[in-house]
């Protein structure tokens, strides 16, 4: 069972989507406990948000709690992950 859960919700219509989808990927692969899921609210058949209101995207939910409405600087996504896998968020 992974220790975290990021959700990055995304418009696929918006430009910054893009980013969002990479930085998603390189969460992933520098914590491969993490399960990160990349939902596109644009598309016909995503599912609604979980634990937490979705009223911007991108939207990153780690665990359920909103970390950053738009893209987050990549090393302040880091330590919030590296936090929460450590037990302290």
């Amino acid at each position: 069972m992974p220790a975290a859960t990021l959700l990055v919700y995304i418009a696929g219509h918006c430009p910054a989507s893009r980013y969002s989808r990479e930085l998603a990927m390189e969460m992933a692969d520098a914590f491969p406990e993490l399960d990160v899921t990349v939902i596109d609210v644009d598309a016909p058949a995503a599912p609604p948000p979980k634990g937490a209101e979705v009223l911007f995207t991108p939207g990153y939910f780690l665990n359920g709690r909103l970390v950053a409405y738009g893209n987050p600087r990549r090393e302040e996504l880091e330590r919030v992950v590296r936090q929460a896998l450590a037990g302290e968020g």
